[in-house]
């Protein structure tokens, strides 16, 4: 972790974690803005950690992978910074503002009707020599975005909660593997994923990765397919508990992040901060907890690119 660190520096920033109130007047809510980040995500560390490692002839051979938005554009990015060729094959649904980020950048973009013709898409490039970046599971991957746990501990070392959303579950498996490494076992790690996509609960559950059947949920970044297995394996290992919210809190929570804090929030980026806002904390965390005694509680905001069109409406509600 601290060798991942050390790549990124001078390379991403080191976003803020900003006092965020909340009505439950037991907790003190900190927000780490990820969505402040290069490529307004968390995702430029595990990319930039990707591409800074690679070989002199994988650099020529270029790097593809599939991502719905944040990975691809931050693969983007970080290919572009190195001179590396890269391709982002990306669903049909994808947000059109993430679609033109990537090309913005100067990557090839392939559209894939399905998910499985996109990983079809995929695989016969890697087939024919690129680098395959997976967009979470992947060592190099974890180890970038695990630095987000790692800035979390050093500015507020006095936490007693981090708290993360889950797609794939990199994030989340990196800020546990740095967090743990850190402040220990005294500090509560808990996920959070869409009711209508919970690939790392059951995969947890069930201890070992599992692919859903059926996805759900309208939260576009929280719902591929599957936990990656080295995610799975971490999680189970460091994280006390995954929580499903349903969608209408998680959207709710970006409202309130949108509306209140001023900052432009995708919904999978108000994830994690959903589950406090929503007050849907563990209630065993909450015992002996007052104004006087409060829970420290460090959320992660790990995306700030939403759809322009959902934001906009979104702004025009009133308060």
């Amino acid at each position: 972790m601290a060798a991942a660190a050390e790549r990124l520096r001078g390379v991403v920033k080191e976003t803020p974690l900003v006092p965020f109130e909340c009505a439950d007047e037991r907790v003190e809510l900190r927000l780490k803005l990820e969505c402040l980040q290069e490529t307004g995500a968390f995702k430029a560390r595990g990319a930039w950690t990707q591409i800074a490692q690679l070989s002199a002839e994988q650099k020529a051979a270029g790097v593809v992978t599939t991502s719905s938005g944040n990975h691809g554009k931050a693969l983007a990015w970080a290919a572009q910074r190195a001179g590396v060729r890269a391709t982002i094959v990306m669903p049909a649904d994808a947000y059109p503002n993430k679609i033109q980020a990537c090309r913005d950048f100067g990557a090839e973009v392939v559209l894939g009707s399905t998910r499985a013709e996109a990983e079809r898409l995929c695989r016969e490039r890697v087939d024919a020599g690129a680098t395959l970046v997976h967009p979470y599971d992947a060592e190099n991957t974890i180890q970038g975005a695990g630095t987000v746990g790692l800035e979390i501990a050093r500015e507020w070392p006095e936490v007693e909660m981090v708290v993360v959303q889950v797609g794939g579950g990199g994030l989340l498996a990196g800020c546990a593997l740095a967090i743990r490494q850190t402040l220990g076992r005294r500090v509560l790690i808990l996920g959070v994923e869409p009711e209508g996509a919970p690939s790392m609960k059951l995969s947890l559950e069930r201890g070992r990765a599992v692919t859903l059947e059926r996805i759900t949920t309208k939260v576009q970044g929280l719902c591929p397919p599957y936990s990656g297995a080295l995610n799975t394996e971490i999680c189970g290992l460091l994280v006390d508990q995954v929580i499903t919210l349903e969608d209408q809190a998680i959207f709710a929570a970006q409202r309130e992040l949108v509306l209140r804090g001023g900052w432009d929030v995708e919904p999978a980026g108000a994830a994690a901060c959903a589950l406090v806002l929503a007050g849907r904390l563990p209630k065993l965390a909450l015992i002996g907890r007052s104004r006087e005694h409060r829970l420290r509680v460090a959320c992660v905001v790990s995306g700030g690119n939403p759809d322009p069109a959902q934001i906009a409406a979104l702004r025009r509600q009133p308060e």
